[in-house]
């Protein structure tokens, strides 16, 4: 007699829950410089890759994505993003966008309004450790 063994993980591993969203969190986000070219006028990026390690588990065709998942990116970025694949993106920026993410998302989380200059200072640490840090005379 054969016995069956029950197949205890999941075969699609994304969530179902409908995906947290917050306006004030947004409105934070555009105060903060792009985190891949320092400047200002941000548009909300949402990242779509998956990074389960993270906890992301990317997003279905036609759904959405936590707002814990988005980053300021100026819009000539945020095109440039769209316009090739988003892993291939954040690797030629040096920039690993999910722990950005979860940091300035924790941030905002603990202090509210005010993480503003502490976002900006781990942009700027980011940027600079990407060897993107505008100079003064460039801001």
């Amino acid at each position: 007699m054969a016995y069956r063994i029950a197949n205890s993980i999941r075969p699609d591993p994304t969530p179902k829950r409908k995906p947290a969203k917050s306006k004030n969190y947004l409105a934070f986000i555009h105060e903060l410089p792009c985190c891949v070219s320092g400047r200002y006028g941000v548009e909300a990026a949402h990242l779509s890759c998956a990074a389960p390690r993270y906890g992301h588990h990317g997003r279905g065709k036609g759904s959405k994505v936590s707002d814990r998942w988005v980053l300021p990116l100026h819009p000539d970025e945020h095109r440039r993003q769209h316009g090739m694949s988003e892993e291939r993106f954040w690797r030629a920026a040096r920039i690993n966008p999910h722990v950005l993410a979860l940091t300035i998302h924790g941030l905002w989380s603990d202090m509210g309004e005010d993480a503003a200059p502490f976002a900006t200072a781990i942009i700027n640490q980011t940027l600079a450790d990407a060897g993107a840090l505008r100079s003064r005379d460039e801001v």
